[in-house]
């Protein structure tokens, strides 16, 4: 159901921007999970009440008694949010949105494909690429507290916690991707498929800054992420991973539809 040509293709791309965004997050990961020590624990600390309202609007408040509250404190709440976004724009303007603003998806539908192969080609590809990303950063930590902390680290809730990770950025990667199906040009995928979830990580962090606006993160997709709860061990994780998976689905069938529905000018 999918064009292997154009699969290989697009995976080579993944491969070509991926290791500057599997470096980052490499350093980033081994970086924080060095500093659980502590000392440096105690430095991080001493951020937060320096200067509470920055700390707290990128996520970096909260728990950091074990070494999974540490993790999800100071890797969740900014760095395995916001980077792994860049990524997925990035591949969902070169997947879909160059194809359809350039004129050149008519060049591959000119090929023995149908709209459909085509799409799901594209959907497929982003969807293991963003897997491939998260799996090997999920390895890279697992690792790494192997190795500086051994036997410290709750490898199951760990699991969970990047499991979440990865529905979140399923839902984030199919607002992109509805929005490239919509779009005939780059310029209102950006503004909708970059720009929407772009301004629900700003929500969550004014949300973040105080008391006055904790009302609204009931207006951003991030408060689906269940790090906390993980962390603490108590209900809900199941029911918000599943609406994060069936929202992601959604909206990737609604751009399926739409890709196949959608005049490309051929």
């Amino acid at each position: 159901m999918i064009s292997l040509p154009l699969f290989k293709r697009n995976m080579l791309y993944t491969a070509k921007i991926g290791i500057i965004f599997i470096a980052i997050l490499i350093m980033y990961t081994t970086m924080i999970i060095y500093m659980f020590d502590p000392a440096m624990a105690e430095m991080l600390t001493q951020y937060q009440e320096m200067m509470p309202g920055i700390m707290a609007a990128v996520g970096m408040t909260g728990s950091t008694g074990t070494l999974l509250a540490f993790i999800n404190t100071y890797l969740y709440g900014f760095i395995m949010l916001v980077i792994p976004m860049v990524f997925e724009i990035i591949l969902i303007n070169k997947f879909v949105m160059k194809y359809v603003d350039n004129g050149s998806m008519a060049c591959l539908l000119s090929t023995p494909n149908t709209r459909v192969k085509i799409i799901i080609t594209q959907l497929t590809s982003l969807i293991l690429s963003v897997a491939l990303l998260i799996t090997l950063i999920t390895g890279i930590g697992l690792l790494s507290c192997a190795i500086m902390f051994p036997g410290d680290l709750d490898i199951g809730r760990y699991l969970q916690l990047n499991l979440s990770a990865f529905l979140l950025h399923m839902l984030i990667s199919s607002i992109g991707f509805l929005a490239a199906c919509f779009f005939d040009e780059s310029k209102g995928f950006f503004a909708v498929g970059a720009g929407l979830p772009i301004l629900f990580y700003l929500i969550q962090m004014i949300s973040n800054a105080g008391e006055k606006f904790k009302d609204l993160k009931y207006c951003t997709i991030f408060t689906l992420f269940p790090g906390d709860k993980i962390v603490e061990g108590i209900s809900g994780v199941l029911s918000l991973n599943v609406t994060m998976a069936v929202m992601a689905a959604v909206l990737f069938i609604l751009g399926v539809i739409r890709f196949k529905q959608k005049d490309l000018f051929i």
